[in-house]
């Protein structure tokens, strides 16, 4: 039998990288056409490539079917029209394809977060495995939408503060700040660790160069016509539809349900004759569920052993989602998605704890075997897989079901 623990680290990283780009490319064409909010962001990648002033601009009227996505900064979106640009085809994959590569990257910075938090090379893939199989930011870096995008910068802008390379991490977090503004949550993060280190000038750099670097993700906007007023109004049309959107929305779910998977989203589905094919935007529910446990404990942890090292994994991973208890808005599952980083952090902490510990090390072997196990039952409604009918029937016992059939 295959012994894990004679492979050498590196190797098993390289191996946890590659599935987990494999697995986000397949199908990555499919449907080449777009998938749940790709009608705003994909549709307006396009409309940057073809330098269509519309796309930035809030008072147009879009073709039917799809919108210009103006409520969000529009870094995402640029760096999707590079792709395209760089491919030349604006079939779906080529504006799927950097999410891919981001979501790859993702993964890779758990890992170098665990190794920088957890102090155990262990520790730091088993949270780079577990996370490189979670379905909902899997999902999201196979969708041409922005949430991939600002979950990558801000987990490079949090590496590069612990590592105390202070400019950079300015300058990543302006990019996130630029690709979505709920990356402002991080600052819940990063003020507090600036602050114990009496990194009071570096606090100021947080203050000014994220904002700059937010401007300069407008530079199309300006080089096409539009001035500083209507770049002033813009933000102010921003804000006004995250503060009082008041729609409602089949797919929606409260913020504390998240961490329990209780309501994926719906992205897409196909009908055959026998087959339907689905896409879920769902988290992997042995992951979550035994991630909310490990966080539980981590917790604990903190309390008694006053580690900042985990506390800065919980500070992640509440960070991202109790400010959502506020929100006047509707929400969806994928807003979960910086908090999952986090919460794969402290399962990797308490797993790797359970297997140095003879009488726990079959317990952290089950969990892990069912987040496998999960991961391979999910991935069809992660993929489009066609699969039979009645399967998805008994798989799907719920209202969600009900409303698909």
């Amino acid at each position: 039998m295959l012994n894990l623990t004679t492979i050498k680290p590196k190797y098993i990283l390289i191996a946890i990288l590659l599935l987990a780009a494999f697995l986000r490319l397949y199908r990555l064409d499919f449907p080449n056409k777009y998938v749940f909010d790709e009608v705003y962001h994909a549709f307006t990648a396009k409309e940057f490539l073809a330098n269509h002033k519309e796309g930035w601009e809030w008072w147009n009227t879009p073709p039917p079917g799809v919108a210009y996505e103006w409520t969000h900064p529009p870094l995402a979106k640029e760096i999707m029209a590079v792709s395209m640009f760089a491919l030349r085809t604006q079939d779906a994959w080529s504006y799927r394809l950097p999410g891919v590569l981001f979501g790859v990257l993702s993964v890779y910075l758990v890992y170098l977060l665990g190794l920088k938090l957890l102090n155990s090379q262990k520790a730091a893939l088993i949270a780079a495995f577990v996370f490189s199989l979670d379905g909902l930011n899997f999902v999201q870096s196979r969708t041409g939408m922005n949430d991939i995008y600002y979950v990558t910068f801000v987990l490079a802008c949090l590496l590069l503060l612990l590592n105390k390379q202070f400019i950079f991490a300015a300058i990543v977090f302006g990019l996130a700040l630029s690709s979505k503004w709920a990356s402002i949550y991080a600052y819940l993060i990063f003020i507090p660790l600036l602050l114990k280190n009496r990194q009071y000038l570096h606090l100021a750099s947080f203050a000014v160069i994220p904002p700059i670097i937010y401007f300069l993700s407008y530079s199309p906007f300006f080089f096409i016509g539009h001035n500083l007023n209507q770049f002033k109004e813009l933000q102010q049309q921003m804000w006004w539809y995250h503060t009082n959107l008041k729609a409602t929305h089949s797919y929606s779910s409260p913020w504390w349900s998240w961490p329990l998977n209780l309501y994926p989203v719906w992205y897409f589905v196909d009908y055959g004759k026998n087959t339907i094919a689905n896409i879920f935007a769902s988290g992997n529910p042995a992951l979550f569920w035994s991630g909310v446990i490990a966080v539980i404990l981590t917790i604990r942890e903190v309390i008694l052993k006053k580690s900042l090292n985990l506390l800065i994994i919980l500070l992640g991973f509440f960070s991202f989602w109790l400010p959502w208890s506020i929100s006047p808005r509707i929400m969806f599952l994928y807003h979960f998605s910086p908090s999952v980083p986090f919460l794969s952090l402290a399962l990797g902490y308490q797993l790797n704890k359970l297997l140095e510990s003879s009488e726990r090390k079959k317990l952290a072997i089950t969990i892990l075997v069912l987040i496998i196990l999960a991961f391979v039952l999910i991935f069809p409604f992660l993929t489009a897989v066609p699969i039979p009918r009645d399967f998805v029937k008994v798989f799907f016992m719920t209202n969600l079901s009900k409303n698909i059939f």
